[in-house]
């Protein structure tokens, strides 16, 4: 099992002047303390600090998570259920900022998973909030990856801004275990440009890992080669990549102030992890603007448009030559006939 980045980690965002969320040490700002109860069961141990469970079909659990008040008011405590995304690039996320692929993951975790939606904590209280899960009847193959989103807010008196502040704690559910030869492997179904972080242009590969497993350590490198050019190419290169069990991102390859060469293009994806080693070939037709993937006749054709289109133009020539000189010869033909 890989240890995900953020697994026990406060994050906060506040209501006023900024937009983006900010991080701020638990040790020093914190408006509540928590700590997971690890069972002893818990797969890994309870050094963890992240609940790991091993689930049968139809079985029911409760865990639980303690939770302190260190202020001098009440605090009311929201408690939302995450499912693990993976953000562009290849990191992981508990945060829900990034959307489900309702077509990878169409059984997702938090369905199996209830928290309260709020605890209120009197001023230096201590409470527990249960979570309860239950395993599908049927049960699951591979695990589904959650997170317990635990936050409350806290109004600063001083500078009249209302600060959220955030935990995820994660919530890892084990079920069947998945054999290596029904893995289905990453795919990658679409391509184009965008425009990403800070306004750059990249040409932007989407993949998809359908597998309900992670896959730890990722070194994910991508090639696209002009056909016909073959020093015209566009590159990137990941490592240590973490991508969550049946989730969707993107690899942007950022074109670094390049102008994007219209062509025929041969990609190649090399993914390379703890699981397995695979490589996708794609053919890929890049315009002006825009990127797209092609079959092998589309690459074949605009990889040789220039001569089709010549002989094609030539043998038009020829066929309206051949045309003309009939319909000059037979009105020769008529004329000489009236002449007659």
């Amino acid at each position: 099992m890989v240890l995900v980045c953020l697994m026990l980690m406060p994050t906060t965002a506040q209501a006023k002047h900024k937009k983006q969320p900010t991080n701020i040490p638990a040790e020093s700002k914190a408006t509540f303390m928590l700590m997971p109860e690890l069972p002893k069961d818990n797969l890994g141990g309870q050094q963890l600090g992240y609940f790991n469970l091993k689930l049968k079909a139809n079985q029911k659990r409760t865990i639980q998570i303690k939770v302190y008040n260190p202020t001098d008011h009440s605090l009311d405590v929201y408690g939302q259920v995450m499912d693990a995304t993976t953000n562009d690039g290849a990191s992981i996320n508990y945060l829900g900022q990034t959307k489900v692929n309702p077509h990878l993951l169409a059984n997702p975790g938090s369905q199996q998973v209830e928290v309260p939606h709020k605890t209120t904590l009197p001023a230096k209280a201590t409470k527990w909030i249960k979570i309860k899960i239950q395993a599908p009847k049927k049960g699951f193959t591979g695990i589904k990856a959650t997170a317990i989103n635990l936050s409350a807010d806290q109004f600063n008196q001083k500078s009249t801004v209302k600060n959220a502040y955030r935990y995820a704690i994660g919530l890892i559910l084990n079920g069947r275990k998945l054999s290596k030869q029904d893995y289905r492997h990453l795919v990658s179904p679409t391509i184009k440009t965008r425009f990403v972080t800070d306004h750059k242009a990249a040409i932007s590969v989407k993949v998809n890992n359908p597998d309900p497993i992670y896959l730890q350590k990722a070194k994910v490198r991508i090639v696209l080669r002009n056909q016909k050019w073959h020093f015209i190419k566009y590159e990137t290169s990941l490592k240590n990549g973490k991508i969550a069990p049946t989730s969707d991102f993107y690899i942007n390859l950022l074109l670094g102030g390049k102008r994007l060469v219209p062509g025929a293009y041969d990609m190649t994806m090399r993914i390379k992890s703890k699981q397995y080693d695979k490589s996708i070939h794609k053919y890929v037709a890049i315009t002006n603007s825009q990127a797209r993937y092609i079959n092998r006749y589309n690459a074949a054709y605009l990889r040789n448009r220039n001569l089709i289109l010549g002989i094609l133009a030539v043998f038009v020539i020829l066929i309206g030559s051949f045309i003309g000189l009939r319909i000059r010869k037979r009105k020769k033909d008529l004329n000489a006939k009236n002449d007659k």
